[in-house]
């Protein structure tokens, strides 16, 4: 008994097609080329916010795991994987010190220069003096 011709055909694509399913799913694991860029691009924003001034090792750390995925990205993409998405926590982590850095230096300068306005006024507009007791009266005494 012999098989139709567009049976084998079928056949033959059905098994072409699950070969190269399994080789795919069994090629190298994950690629980390998204991360990689995710990974690059935080620590550009790192870069650029100033962390290198107000959190540089973090942002050093970022910039180390990020080297060594994109060294590894070809042959361990597993490693890759994690080393960019570590260097784009270590990223992130720079972001927030630089920005919290800021704010606080930013803070200290509202705050002097609002001490400052204070001084000023108080000279332009001296406080009255507190009351005289009349004469011949005893300052209260507090314990």
């Amino acid at each position: 008994m012999s098989l139709p011709m567009s049976m084998i055909r079928h056949a033959r694509v059905a098994a072409a097609a699950a070969a190269l399913a399994v080789t795919v799913s069994c090629a190298s694991g994950p690629k980390p080329n998204a991360d990689l860029v995710a990974a690059h691009t935080l620590v550009s924003q790192a870069e650029q916010s100033g962390a290198q001034q107000y959190a540089s090792a973090s942002l050093e750390a970022a910039r180390s795991e990020l080297r060594q995925a994109d060294q590894d990205a070809k042959d361990k993409p597993v490693l890759a994987l994690r080393l960019a998405q570590e260097s784009s926590v270590d990223s992130q982590l720079a972001l927030a010190r630089t920005r919290a850095l800021k704010a606080e230096q930013a803070l200290r300068e509202v705050n002097s220069g609002t001490a400052t306005l204070q001084s000023e006024s108080e000279r332009e507009h001296p406080a009255p003096a507190a009351p005289m007791p009349p004469a011949g009266t005893a300052a209260p005494q507090y314990q």
